[in-house]
This record gives C-alpha cells, structure tokens and sequence, in this order.
C-alpha cells in the first residue's frame, strides 16, 4: 500500500470513529492525491478551447448540426475518419469518425497526445446513427497529467439535451477504466466494470433550470479498500431521491430510470439521503479468489429521510466540462454517512454460504419486509436476514454465543431459507424472533418445506455481548475463535449424533462441507447437516421411548408395582412408566442443551442417553 493511500484509509478510520452529531458529518480540509480541489467555475468566455468546442447551448443542447465539420461528417463511411486541430497549434487533436453508424468526435483535451484516441483526457461525443444530435458524452480526465484517467463520466442527452451522467472518481491512481461500455453507454453487468479498490461512482441529474447537477439514484457507490490489493473491503451505496417520494406513488423513485431521464430536476432542497446501503468484508488476506470475483460477508440496509446536506459534497473540477461541480457525498466521508445514518428501519444481510459475488455488496431483498429504494435483485437462499424496526442514529451488532454468529442489535425478527447449495430444493428454514423485545434475539423457529407448522421451537438464552463495527477486529475473531470453534463443536455433535440416526438430506451438506476450503463455507454446510441430523435423532428417540407399552396401554394390573417390563398385549409395568418418563426427561434435557447451543454438552448427554437406550 502507497503512502497516499495509507494516509486515506486512516483519515477514513479517524471519521468513522469520530462521535458525530446525528445526521452530521465532522467537516475536513484537503482533497485527496491526485484530485483536483474545489474552485469556482470559470466564466464561458475563458473556457478553454475543448470545452468551447463541446459547449451547449442555452438550453442545454448539444448537436453537431452547426458544426463546420458537419457535411465531411455525414459523408463518411463506417470505418472513416478525419482529424481536426481545433486548437490552431499545427498538430491535429481531435478525430472525426464513424462507428457501427454512429458519428463520433474524439478530442484529445492535452492537445499534445500521441494518440488522440488513449482515454486519458479524451472525451467522446457520440450521435447514435448519425442523426447531428448528441446522445453521450464519454470523458477521461487526467488531474495529475501522469497520461493515465483519475475520474470518468458518462454524459446522457435525449433529444441533444443534457438529462443526467454517471460520475466516477479513482483514488488508486492506476489508469484503470471506470466504468464499462456497450454502445456508448454504462454496460452495467454486461461490462467490466472496475467497482472496487478505492473508487466511487455516482449518478447526477442535470437541472436547466439552475444549470447544475444534482443529486439521485445512487450517489455514491464507494469503495475503500485497506491494503491495496484490488479488492473491495467496505461497500457504501447511497440513494438520493425526492424526501416527498417516500410517501408518494413511487417509493422506490431512486431505482427509476424514468426520474433520470425526465425534463426536469427536483430542487436540491427538496432531496433526501432516503436508502443507505453498508457492507463489510471479512476475509483473511490474501483472498483466495481474484478482484474479478467479489465478495462481501455482510451488510446493513436503512431507510430513512435525511436531508441530502454533507460537508464537502460539493466538488468542482476545473478540468471538467461545464457544469464542473458535482454533488456527492465525499470519499473520506462515506464510511462515517454509514455507520451514523439517521435509520427509521434496518435490514441486516449475512451471506452464510459465501456465495454471493456481487460488486454491490450484501442487501435487502424486496421480500417478507419492504424497504423502499433498496434496488436488487440479490439472491434468496442461505442469506440470513434480520430486521429492527427501531430508529437508530448508529449501527450496531452483537455476537450471541448460542449460535455463534453476529447480529444486528435491535432486530425484532429474522429468517434463513436454506437450499439449492446441494440440491435444488429447499431444505430448511430458520425463523427467530425476539420475543422479549431487549434487543437480542431469544427464540428460533425451524420449518421443513413439507410442513406448515415448525418442526423445532426453541426459546434460548442469547448469550450476548455487543461488538464494535471494526473491520480488522472482527476479521480476526471470525476466523481465529468463531468460525474454527463453530466447526469443531459442529464435528462433535455430527458425530455423536450420527451414532444414534441419520437424515439423508445431510449427507450431501457434509460432503459439500468436506469439498469447500473457505471455512465460512464449511460452518455453514456443518450447521444444516448438523439442524437436519438432529431432528431425525429427536424423532427417533421419542419414537423409541413412544415404542413401549406405557404410553397408549392400559396398566397390566398384575405389574402395577414391578420393574419387569410389561407388554403391548398385557398392559404395561411400573417399570416401563419409570423408564418412559426418565428416557423423556434426557431427550429433553439433550434438547434444550441443544437448543441453547451448547452442542458439546449436548453431545455428552446423546452418548449417554444412546449407551443407555440405543436407537437403531
């Protein structure tokens, strides 16, 4: 990691640990290496030449129409091209050329590239099929003239007027493309996009009344990445949208491309920060996939109505084409929006079996709890989710040792459906709630797809302790004390149940577990065929204690007060009521050391109850 960026993540820490007043951001001076800092805009008459060039009008149109290249234009086959020296220095910086029908116009805003078309400061005008009018702006800016692009933006006109632009801004310093294209445009999964590192991309809407851009939809998605090796640590997606949309027809107004696209602009004080999206990464590094498949543990979801009002949001590049100020919330300051966002609900993600490879991090799902401008789609199976109803101006999680996982504190509910990881079906769902309403959850629910009411109803003891938000600490505590604990205790209890009976349904999750090399994925997999084995050994327990006499005969007089054992056909003894209810007393006392998640503990009472009254 460079000095630079070493310098960033730890100003990022300091925010992000810095008490802050609700809904407010601690103001810092200073723009990141490699940026431009803010100054005020320049006048059109001292614009430099390039800008001049690609001017719009009063009204906020852009055409090729009026151009003098124009007609030499038009004339061109696809493939053809022509440069221009619109600069007067002798040397031609700009390219004419037609592409799949399209008319492009290249111009290299250095003037002295040796190639025009390197997308360092090169900016691309593009009139789809020819028509004169201009559909996209494509730009590279250089801030530190290294040759290499530090930000990216894609311009978006209809009709050749400016409606709205994606925004990207990297702070690695590598050169490396933002955003991917097809046709001109942001590809999104179609395109390899470079959403990571440390980075953030963001959306702003171009208002012609106030000749500036605003903010909406999603401003920013940011990146942070702690040790320089490409990949996402930490994920912030914020949704900027009309604080009036929440309560209007559409509440998911930030995920519509038609509010993008639409003639005007809602007034930057009727703006909110109304959706908050926060992931975390809790891999050991190295990782052991590339940065081309990433992955987030977990992730927080809030909605909320803040004001659309942070320190620094406001950022103008002189080297940017008018409007040179955009709105955003700051890099630096992302982490500290997050974690301190004035939430009305909370929704909480785990990816348990470490399957989710989205950029985006970990999320919502438009599913049991509707949580506006939350965007998707994202996966269903063997995510767990939580949701607090509660406000909350900070995030927090506890650990509960009694299923050896985190959670988001103040969740009232919550559920996991596992399946088609082994097989394609579904195989179990968790349902847990917290029926004391102290913040922790305190009873689980678990269902089998066959059966309508619960199979296993649990109240437990959580076993809490609530952790602080800190990325490094908590990498090292899932994979030095939880997860390798969660997996022996795991192995114990497979073992001592396995002795007694078996589910068929967990075989394939134990060799899906002996496959896997994460260990998050090889906790998981234990913990279904762990769930799935149990309720097989329960049921055959009390089907074994259910097997004698005394539960559904009639007493065999002539036995009232012996230990004999009776029989199905002649009643049962005194004895076969003892042993009853003693074998019912160690299942349930199995049970409940289960439920607790004390499975070590469980274990040792299934050995005795098993040497004492084997099942087969």
């Amino acid at each position: 990691m460079t000095r630079a960026m070493a310098a960033r993540l730890l100003a990022t820490l300091l925010l992000a640990t810095t008490p802050l007043t609700t809904g407010q951001i601690a103001a810092s001076s200073g723009a990141a290496p490699g940026r431009a800092r803010n100054v005020a805009p320049l006048s059109p008459a001292s614009l430099p030449w390039y800008m001049r060039e690609t001017a719009m009008t009063e009204e906020g149109r852009l055409t090729f129409l009026t151009k003098p290249w124009w007609p030499k234009a038009q004339a061109l086959a696809d493939g053809e091209r022509f440069t221009l020296d619109l600069d007067g220095n002798g040397r031609p910086e700009t390219i004419v050329t037609r592409q799949n029908g399209h008319i492009v116009e290249a111009i290299d805003d250095s003037g002295r590239a040796e190639e025009i078309w390197n997308r360092a400061s090169t900016a691309y005008l593009v009139s789809f099929k020819g028509t004169g009018l201009v559909d996209r702006l494509v730009d590279y800016i250089d801030n530190d003239d290294d040759g290499r692009a530090d930000e990216m933006e894609l311009r978006y006109y209809r009709d050749g007027y400016l409606r709205y632009a994606w925004f990207g801004e990297n702070y690695d310093d590598d050169g490396a493309q933002i955003f991917g294209l097809k046709e001109w445009s942001y590809a999104g999964e179609e395109g390899i996009n470079r959403f990571r590192g440390n980075l953030q991309i963001f959306l702003n809407k171009y208002d012609p009344v106030t000749k500036e851009w605003l903010p909406l939809s999603e401003c920013p998605f940011a990146f942070w990445d702690d040790d320089g090796d490409g990949h996402g640590d930490t994920v912030l997606r914020v949704s900027a949208a009309p604080l009036a949309s929440l309560t209007g027809p559409d509440t998911d107004y930030a995920n519509n491309y038609d509010y993008m696209w639409a003639p005007q602009a809602t007034p930057l004080g009727e703006l909110g920060n109304v959706n908050v999206r926060l992931s975390f990464n809790l891999d050991v590094e190295p990782r052991p996939e590339g940065v081309d498949a990433p992955h987030y543990t977990f992730g927080f979801t809030m909605v909320g109505r803040a004001p659309y009002d942070y320190p620094d949001m406001t950022y103008t590049n002189p080297r940017r084409r008018p409007p040179q100020t955009v709105r955003r919330i700051a890099w630096k300051r992302g982490i500290a929006v997050g974690l301190r966002y004035p939430a009305q609900e909370t929704g909480f993600t785990w990816d348990e079996s470490r399957s989710v490879r989205r950029w985006e991090g970990q999320f919502w799902i438009y599913e049991r709890v509707y949580l506006s401008n939350t965007g998707g789609p994202t996966t269903r199976w063997n995510m767990r989710r939580e949701y607090s109803p509660t406000p909350s101006s900070a995030r927090a999680i506890y650990y509960s040792d009694a299923d050896k996982r985190y959670h988001l504190f103040g969740a009232t509910e919550g559920w996991l459906e596992a399946g088609y990881l082994v097989e394609p079906r579904k195989d179990l769902e968790f349902r847990w709630f917290d029926t004391d309403r102290d913040g922790y959850l305190d009873t689980v629910q678990v269902f089998l797809p066959d059966r309508p009411t619960p199979v296993r109803v649990a109240r437990f003891t959580p076993r809490a302790r609530r952790v602080p938000l800190d990325r490094e600490a908590l990498t090292r505590e899932y994979h030095e004390r939880v997860l390798p604990r969660a997996i022996e205790e795991n192995r114990q209890i497979i073992a001592a149940l396995k002795n007694v009976a078996r589910s068929p349904a967990a075989t394939a999750y134990e060799a899906e577990a002996a496959r896997a090399s994460h260990p998050e994925r090889i906790r998981y997999c234990l913990d279904i065929a762990r769930e799935l084995h149990y309720l097989a050994v329960r049921d055959a327990l009390y089907a074994r204690a259910a097997a004698g006499p005394y539960p559904s005969r009639e007493r065999d007089g002539r036995k009232r007060r012996s230990m004999d054992p009776g029989s199905l056909e002649t009643g049962y003894s005194m004895g076969d009521s003892l042993r009853f209810w003693r074998m019912t007393k160690e299942i349930e006392a199995f049970s409940q050391r289960y439920d607790e998640g004390r499975y070590v503990e469980a274990a040792r009472a299934l050995d005795a109850l098993a040497s004492a009254l084997p099942v087969r």
